[in-house]
């Protein structure tokens, strides 16, 4: 038995010398950081109370809570519904309609004043920043050439336009994968140098081909955003958006490092009410009250599909928004990889914000029926919210 523990634990001590020497040799420390956060308490991934384990800054509420969102006659889950949302660790579910709530209701200890990471759902709120930096001419146009604004893109790659990387065709050589340490997005996540990432992320020289969702397009778009306006992210969001929708509580934008840059491809901290706000300026047309947050034909490019080279559409994509094709109606939502909604439906001025833990697989050829084709690629789960919606508001 002693000799069995001893050659385990020298069996152990190879592996962690073993690990140590692979991330040292291939200059992947980041990974040490992935690893203490996740691994070592039990998980497996990142989670969305991830704020308490980086760097962040702040984005200040509004101190003129406008009172848009009433409290109404909120209706209750049924036990079908509250069970479909709990098998998908749901941590918030908020329906709101005309600028009522229909319904609301938080699970185990997340409240109305928890800040959840957005994780993807946050490339939609940089979509929102470009079009209102293009707005005020601090960007000439969507078509402006990436190389205006970042020196460490190599000459060649002027062809790639601030469109492509809100498309997401810019063709930049990226993997993307939430669970895989050794990909680009680990080491985004988990780094500490985004700027340095992005330098050694190479173009593959066929913008506008394909649709390749990539987290490095989003990041370079708050990079953009940095020398477009001589302000971080977080600043410029404030003074042009998160004031001037009214958000009632802070949010946070994770960092990767003290006063770095921020996170521009993911980690937003927000409470579902006020994520609920990004929804209904959707719905509003880009404007809040009497202000003109961003302009009705900057927002419509945003959340109109994609048209790749040769005039063929993206069904299921704008620009940095997701769009569903629904025959009775458009919904136009942003997402985020654990199941993070924020769901604008403007033909019934509704919008829905889902929080957790889950989100489930695309709809694909062999669960999806003759005539719901347009459910294809867009999450399983989506329905589900769509659907529970749908029934509130029959009742």
């Amino acid at each position: 038995m002693g000799r069995w523990l001893r050659r385990l634990g020298l069996t152990l001590l190879f592996l962690v010398i073993a690990a140590n020497a692979f991330i040292l040799l291939t200059g992947r420390t980041y990974m040490y950081k992935g690893i203490k956060e996740t691994y070592l308490i039990g998980r497996s991934g990142p989670g969305i109370y991830d704020s308490l384990v980086f760097p962040s800054r702040t984005i200040p509420g509004s101190n003129d809570t406008d009172g848009w969102l009433r409290e109404g006659k909120a209706k209750a889950l049924d036990a079908d519904q509250l069970q479909a949302l709990k098998e998908l660790e749901t941590t918030s579910f908020l329906v709101i309609q005309r600028g009522e709530i229909v319904a609301e209701h938080y699970f185990n200890a997340h409240t109305k004043n928890t800040l959840s990471n957005s994780f993807s759902a946050a490339k939609s709120v940089i979509g929102l920043l470009i079009g209102i930096a293009v707005d005020k001419g601090l960007i000439e146009s969507l078509d402006q050439p990436i190389t205006d604004f970042l020196d460490f893109i190599a000459p060649k790659d002027s062809i790639v336009t601030i469109r492509h990387l809100l498309g997401m065709t810019s063709d930049i050589d990226w993997s993307e994968s939430g669970a895989n340490p050794f990909s680009d997005n680990a080491e985004a996540y988990y780094g500490s140098d985004l700027r340095a990432t992005m330098q050694k992320q190479p173009f593959k020289g066929s913008p506008n081909k394909v649709f390749d969702y990539a987290s490095g397009n989003s990041q370079l778009l708050g990079f953009i955003l940095e020398k477009a306006t001589g302000q971080t992210v977080s600043e410029f969001m404030s003074e042009n958006l998160w004031q001037k929708i009214h958000a009632e509580s802070d949010a946070l934008w994770s960092l990767d490092s003290e006063n770095g840059s921020e996170k521009a491809f993911c980690c937003l901290y927000s409470t579902t009410r006020d994520y609920a706000r990004l929804g209904q300026l959707i719905i509003n047309g880009g404007t809040w009250g009497a202000d003109t947050i961003i302009s009705n034909f900057m927002l419509e490019e945003i959340t109109t599909n994609y048209m790749l080279d040769g005039n063929r559409e993206n069904h299921r994509y704008g620009l940095h928004y997701w769009i569903l094709k629904d025959p009775s109606q458009k919904v136009i939502y942003a997402r985020g990889i654990k199941g993070q909604y924020v769901i604008s439906i403007p033909d019934l001025d509704v919008v829905i914000v889902r929080t957790g833990h889950k989100r489930l697989e695309k709809a694909g050829e062999e669960n999806v029926k003759t005539g719901e084709e347009y459910m294809l690629d867009h999450p399983m789960d989506l329905f589900l919210y769509l659907d529970i919606a749908q029934q509130l508001l029959d009742r």
